[in-house]
């Protein structure tokens, strides 16, 4: 099957778009990733997985911003890429945007097969204002039944998904979890993290890794790393961000409080190994982020690390089905340091092990078993 894998932004970073291309090629069928153009990125390439990437460019880049602006390029966006790739036998389309353009190239092709894959609650995503999540849950609403199926990314949002738009056509939703591949190594082998920032092997390391972006808890992170001085705790946050400098300002202030850059996806786990507890505290902002499985929750345990999550009801299950981590309730700068100093004692004197739940969890968390569901829903007639 030819398959148009469209996302709108320039696939640099986006896991997720990449698994599932290489899980579609593998499984026989050609895939061409359609993305945008961005400085410095090949209009065409091949990835070493052996799919396509196709980066969209537009004239219309260089106006300025606004939404009259905005409307113009996005429209010559949506006919470059809805032309070019009208001939497609399905299009895998990410997010809300993706969707509504490959309803668009359905109208000229009307064999398309779209697949609708949300990689959040699209009409309740954070920094949303109240008309552009109405606007979304119009668009759903009207559009959804041209999907053949629907991937939703943790239990809460099918649910939510299933209780909004059942009326509307809704076709099979599917949970498609973005869990990482298979961790081969299981533990650090050459504590790359620590020798990078200079720590020791018996320091106890608490590691925040992924976007340094707002409303997932890293402001409170940095609250909390001003009380930790006689705590014997390192806190490490790697990643890359709109956040990296007030990570980094307060990590020149404060000994104990480490900047380590992103590293890639197939090297993420390997570093988080490194470390003794993985933290995640995305804030409940919005649906989206209340009912989220974030992608750095399932690298930890592939990582092997016990991990600390905020108030969250499917991360909190989650930890709670596996026995692999706390709850940190209720979710403040003072309670997470308290927690975290507990955390290290019974971890020190073998009053909690982890472990079993953990290598459990990474039995079962990993993107070889998730993406089982990509074949059985591309090889329906």
């Amino acid at each position: 099957m030819i398959i148009a894998n469209v996302v709108l932004n320039d696939f640099t970073r986006d896991n997720r778009v990449l698994k599932i291309s290489q899980s579609l090629q593998v499984l026989g069928h050609v895939v061409t990733v359609v993305a945008l153009s961005g400085q410095g990125l090949p209009e065409c390439e091949s990835h070493a997985s052996g799919f396509q990437v196709r980066r969209i460019r537009c004239r219309t880049n260089r106006m300025p911003r606004g939404i009259f602006f905005g409307m113009i390029k996005f429209s010559e966006l949506a006919m470059r890429i809805v032309w070019q790739f009208r001939k497609a036998e399905a299009w895998h389309c990410n997010d809300i945007e993706a969707f509504v353009l490959g309803v668009f190239a359905k109208t000229l092709n009307p064999k398309l097969r779209l697949i609708y894959d949300c990689h959040e609650f699209e009409a309740e995503r954070n920094a949303k204002s109240n008309l552009e999540k109405k606007m979304v849950g119009w668009l759903e609403r009207r559009f959804i039944r041209f999907a053949e199926d629907v991937f939703v990314v943790s239990p809460s949002i099918l649910k939510a998904y299933q209780d909004r738009y059942s009326a509307f056509g809704l076709p099979r939703v599917e949970l498609l979890r973005n869990v990482p591949h298979a961790n081969s190594s299981g533990s650090p082998t050459d504590r790359k993290l620590r020798s990078a920032l200079g720590l020791s092997p018996e320091a106890f390391v608490a590691i925040y890794q992924g976007a340094f972006t707002y409303n997932r808890g890293i402001e409170q992170m940095l609250d909390m790393a001003w009380e930790m001085k006689d705590d014997a705790i390192e806190l490490i946050f790697m990643g890359y961000g709109p956040l990296e400098s007030a990570i980094q300002a307060v990590a020149k202030e404060l000994p104990w409080v480490h900047f380590h850059p992103a590293v890639s996806y197939e090297d993420v786990t390997r570093y988080s190994a490194d470390a003794d507890v993985g933290l995640v505290s995305v804030k409940p902002t919005c649906l989206s982020y209340l009912y989220c499985l974030p992608n750095k929750l399932f690298e930890y345990i592939q990582a092997g690390l016990p991990v600390m999550v905020n108030d969250l009801p499917d991360c909190k299950a989650l930890l709670s089905d596996y026995g692999i981590g706390i709850a940190v309730q209720p979710d403040t700068p003072e309670q997470w340091r308290q927690e975290l100093i507990q955390l290290k004692q019974t971890l020190r004197n073998g009053s909690e092990n982890y472990q079993e739940g953990l290598q459990h969890a990474q039995s079962e968390l990993t993107w070889e078993r998730e993406s089982t569901i990509l074949e059985t829903v591309y090889a329906k007639a």
